[in-house]
């Protein structure tokens, strides 16, 4: 018959339905001691500072002697065999149970473990279902009557099992699209471990996975004013990656679909980007020797600028600097948004009032502009423009003053003119700062969108390039050999064609070595061939934003093929050829067509070829076209050529001479 044995919450031996209780709390607490301390057993000296914590009475022993008598008698008629339960074994007082008895802290432990090993091997309803049920038994008090070493060690060994626990069904929770459960998890696991980093983490998981930023960020602040606080510590340099990595959209494949392609739950890692990284850390040495730098990472959408600034800014945590992050909002409320974002974590997670290191005069202005200080007022209750820069500069100098400080923007495209004014201003009069701002920008934007948003940012480097102050990293896709390392780590050869002697070369060339659209197609069930939903989606978002003629050349070209001639797009397009020109000089600028040499050509004055850049982009334009669009292409086309051919010229679709 089953019998179990509760030490949480009310103490009481439960048989056949029924609860048992022991009236005496000195032999409940003994009770829990022998139960505990499995078959080692513990001597009489070790049971008896449980029971009388402290000084012990003069009678001890034979009160000891008496009290397991009357556990003897307790748990006899509770257990199927007809042996003594409790017994003395070389000195030492051991408790034999049956095998059938079960013991609650012993299962809810045992239950952690197992909810620990299900959530990594994918099984997030297992997970979820044992880490709650772990955490609802390990609510309950452990002995609320009693005190004592051994008490408060055993308190603290199940709190550490209950915020594990919590930990568990709260990315269970999350990962299953129960957000609000998993935020209530992740609150009640940071309110008991305040000191729990891996807590924190799990907390600003779920605040980003819900789209709010702003609390994950204050879950980081949260965590690094009470470790300065109380510990005199610094986040662990994982915490600073988590918190690098709100910095925006993740490219983790935590989501990809089981059955192949990249295997969930394996982290991207972070390959061919040396060369870059050694500019970014160049930077950061002269920065730490006192000479601000300032760093401008440009490349294409999806291309890695965001992980390229986290995995530097993890590196320069690591070596002992202070990160501020903040991020340009294409809608931006909070004027001067990023460096008012990263300013105010750092005066939100700082335990030693930095206002009081800055000027008098610079406390009012913060307080209007930083959130965490009753901020930001409304724009026109602001002060005049020169306050605000020297109030922020003040606060910043006493940021860099503690230790070497960097500046991680991302989305810097997005910046406004107010925002590139305070940054240029940052730049002018920090000099001497150990400081270095690095920042991201798309740089395959609309002409008219990237001439008002980043020539700022470009004009703002000049007078700093020439004296090595400034520099610009431009990333291109990554070659051969890293993504074939990449796909080597993530890639389960799930949804690959047979017939595909080398399906990474194939990735490769689909992709152009763009990291975001090689892991998409890696994520996709049904192979290379397919264009992900992800991919076609940036791809109209990209179309959305040039015009119509730009639109209707590129839907030309899709259906044309990879390569293509001017003149045989524009005159299947119906463009004249100032209109068809200004198309295709905006489809170069989004990064959507490349120009290539026209092989074989030795005309000076035939056109240049243009090939798609990446050859998923083409098919999914392609398979938006219609069946009636392509038949007047086609027909388009064969009218061009015939005409050409009566000219003496003939032309491939791909626009190289014949003879």
């Amino acid at each position: 018959m089953d019998t179990e044995i509760k030490i949480l919450g009310p103490m009481a031996v439960r048989r056949a339905g029924a609860d048992y209780h022991l009236q005496s709390a000195q032999a409940r607490v003994a009770l829990a001691r022998l139960v505990l301390a499995g078959p080692e057993g513990v001597t009489r000296e070790e049971l008896a500072d449980v029971i009388w914590p402290g000084d012990l009475p003069p009678t001890w022993a034979s009160a000891l002697r008496t009290l397991v008598s009357r556990l003897r008698a307790f748990i006899g008629p509770l257990q199927d065999e007809s042996s003594n339960p409790l017994v003395r074994r070389s000195g030492r007082y051991v408790l034999t149970l049956d095998e059938g008895v079960l013991v609650d802290v012993e299962e809810a432990t045992r239950s952690v473990a197992e909810a620990r090993e299900a959530l990594g091997s994918g099984d997030v309803t297992t997970a979820a279902r044992l880490a709650s049920q772990a955490a609802d038994r390990l609510r309950s008090p452990f002995l609320s009557e009693h005190e004592g070493d051994w008490v408060a060690g055993w308190r603290e060994r199940l709190t550490e099992h209950l915020v594990a626990a919590l930990e568990i069904a709260g990315r269970a929770a999350m990962e299953a699209g129960d957000h609000g459960r998993a935020a209530l998890l992740a609150e009640e696991a940071t309110d008991r471990a305040p000191d729990r980093e891996s807590a924190y983490r799990c907390l600003m998981a779920v605040r980003a996975a819900m789209g709010n930023r702003g609390e994950a960020l204050r879950a980081y602040q949260r965590l690094r004013w009470y470790l300065a606080e109380e510990l005199g510590a610094d986040p662990s340099p994982e915490t600073e990656a988590a918190y690098l990595a709100l910095l925006g959209p993740s490219s983790s494949p935590s989501a990809a679909p089981s059955g192949g392609g990249v295997a969930g739950h394996r982290p991207v890692p972070f390959v061919g980007r040396g060369r870059e990284v050694a500019t970014l850390t160049e930077a950061w040495h002269r920065a730490v020797r006192g000479r601000r730098q300032f760093v401008l990472v440009t490349g294409e959408s999806g291309i890695g600028k965001t992980r390229l600034l986290r995995e530097a800014g993890a590196t320069m945590a690591a070596g002992g600097g202070l990160l501020l992050v903040g991020r340009c909002d294409v809608d931006a409320t909070v004027p001067y948004q990023p460096l008012v974002e990263a300013l105010d974590s750092y005066v939100a997670a700082s335990p030693d009032r930095p206002l009081d290191a800055v000027p008098p005069s610079a406390r009012g202005p913060l307080r209007l502009l930083l959130p965490s200080l009753g901020g930001p007022c409304p724009p026109g209750e602001l002060p005049e423009q020169p306050v605000l820069f020297a109030a922020l500069m003040q606060l910043l100098l006493v940021a860099a003053s503690e230790r070497p400080c960097a500046i991680l923007i991302d989305d810097a495209h997005w910046a406004t003119p107010q925002t590139v004014s305070l940054l240029r201003h940052l730049l002018r009069t920090t000099d001497d700062a150990r400081l270095c701002v690095v920042a991201a920008a798309r740089n395959d934007l609309p002409e008219s969108v990237q001439r008002r948003r980043c020539s700022g940012l470009d004009e703002a480097m000049l007078p700093f390039e020439h004296v090595g102050d400034a520099t610009e990293v431009s990333l291109g896709g990554l070659d051969l050999a890293s993504t074939r390392a990449l796909v080597h780590e993530l890639w389960t050869d799930g949804g690959t064609d047979a017939t595909d002697s080398d399906p990474v070369r194939r990735a490769y060339s689909r992709s152009g070595g763009n990291p975001f659209l090689l892991l998409e197609m890696l994520r996709h069930r049904t192979g290379l061939s397919v264009v992900p939903p992800a991919v076609a989606r940036l791809v109209a978002a990209k179309q959305a934003a040039i015009g119509e003629d730009a639109v209707r050349l590129l839907r030309v070209a899709a259906v044309t093929g990879p390569s293509v001639a001017f003149d045989v797009v524009a005159g299947a397009a119906g463009l004249d050829v100032l209109a068809a020109l200004d198309a295709l000089e905006a489809l170069l600028k989004i990064g959507i067509l490349a120009e290539v040499t026209a092989a074989g050509s030795r005309d000076p004055d035939r056109s240049a070829v243009y090939r798609f850049r990446h050859d998923v982009v083409r098919q999914a334009i392609e398979e938006q076209v219609s069946q009636a669009r392509r038949r007047h292409v086609d027909s388009r086309q064969r009218a061009l050529a015939g005409h050409r051919q009566g000219s003496g010229h003939q032309l491939s679709r791909a626009g190289i001479e014949h003879p």
